[in-house]
């Protein structure tokens, strides 16, 4: 164990989340819920989504009134198999959950629910979201725009959101099959991680104002960029680029809130979600069947000098999580605990973080 990264219990950062989101007029269940959503991401080793970003993404906005913290959530529109959803400035694990449950409920009936919402914050890691829908039988999608920090292929300034596209589906194993990734080289919190563990980043993953490579993640800001996937055109940025804009249409201009390019950067959010029910296309064991051929065929691939198996995405963070919540730990750095700190001195919320080795 690093000492710069103690292992806290999730009991105790679960319930300093409750209490220090409801000193800031956060219901109990809205409060739990984010809480919740947040150790998730660490429990599967997304630290980039997870409790670090507990203060400094949300206390802090909820302190300068840049989050509603008792949204009133409304449809605008609400058709049989799609919906849009006005979120109300809210915290958007708040609106994402209620959409993914309100796309998973039309799929029940029709066989496919989408929701577009507008009006949101940042909603945490989208695997969350999506993986709702395994446990119906469903694959699920979730996308969300992002901060506005990812310059175009060719481009110097920041154009286009860290949007971040994520899909989970059911399979004949123990784990499901999950992608969740940001349409960028990484997620900007990648380099907020380095940046604490006192580590430069790769060449590509971000560049400087006059678009010379970017290593030092300390310097991002105020006017660097982060590279959409692919880093450079020959490597396949014009995928990443096109992803990016993709998330867009189905978030920011499909729910006519705006897409990343429009709406105040890392502010202000706009998601979609979406349930596919698997037995409105074929019965649920033919598609599992299909799953297992296609996961045999991938790990029974020959396999490089020093590689003991090659992973579905999503088993590794499946493994990891089962892990940690066996052990009840998860790891935070020594910084983030130390901002937490200084926020439940602030806001008068016991303690008791440090003693939870």
């Amino acid at each position: 164990m690093s000492t710069d990264e103690p292992l806290i219990s999730n009991a105790k950062l679960l319930a300093f989340g409750e209490t220090i989101l409801g000193k800031l007029d956060v219901s109990q269940e809205h409060a739990a819920l984010t809480s919740r959503i947040l150790l998730d991401a660490d429990l599967r080793g997304v630290a980039s989504h997870g409790m670090a970003h507990l203060v400094d993404f949300y206390v802090r906005r909820l302190q300068m009134g840049k989050i509603n913290p008792r949204p009133e959530l409304k449809l605008d529109s609400d058709q049989p198999s799609a919906a849009t959803l006005d979120a109300g400035n809210g915290l958007g694990f708040v609106a994402g959950q209620h959409a993914m449950e309100l796309a998973i409920e039309k799929a029940q009936t029709t066989g496919i629910g989408w929701v577009s919402v507008g009006n949101s914050t940042h909603y945490g890691a989208g695997g969350y979201y999506a993986m709702m829908a395994l446990e119906h039988d469903m694959i699920g999608f979730s996308m969300t725009t992002g901060g506005r920090l990812v310059a175009p292929p060719g481009g110097l300034g920041r154009a286009i959101g860290l949007n971040v596209l994520s899909v989970a589906a059911p399979t004949s194993r123990d784990f499901p099959y999950v992608l969740d990734m940001a349409t960028s080289v990484v997620a900007a919190g990648k380099l907020e991680i380095a940046r604490r563990r006192g580590e430069s980043i790769p060449e590509g993953w971000a560049q400087t104002a006059s678009g010379e490579p970017l290593t030092d993640p300390a310097k991002l800001h105020p006017d660097s960029t982060m590279l959409p996937l692919g880093g450079t055109p020959v490597l396949g940025a014009f995928k990443g680029f096109g992803l990016t804009i993709m998330v867009d249409i189905l978030t920011g201009a499909l729910s006519g809130f705006g897409t990343s390019a429009e709406i105040d950067a890392g502010l202000t959010a706009a998601h979609c979600f979406g349930a596919m029910r698997i037995e409105a296309f074929q019965p649920l064991a033919d598609y599992k069947e299909r799953m297992e051929r296609m996961i045999v065929a991938v790990k029974e691939t020959p396999r490089r000098a020093g590689v003991d198996e090659i992973m579905i995405p999503g088993e590794p963070e499946h493994a990891l999580a089962e892990q940690r919540r066996a052990h009840r730990r998860v790891p935070v750095h020594a910084t983030v605990l130390a901002g937490f700190k200084e926020a439940a001195a602030e806001l008068d919320v016991t303690w008791d973080l440090e003693d939870a080795q």
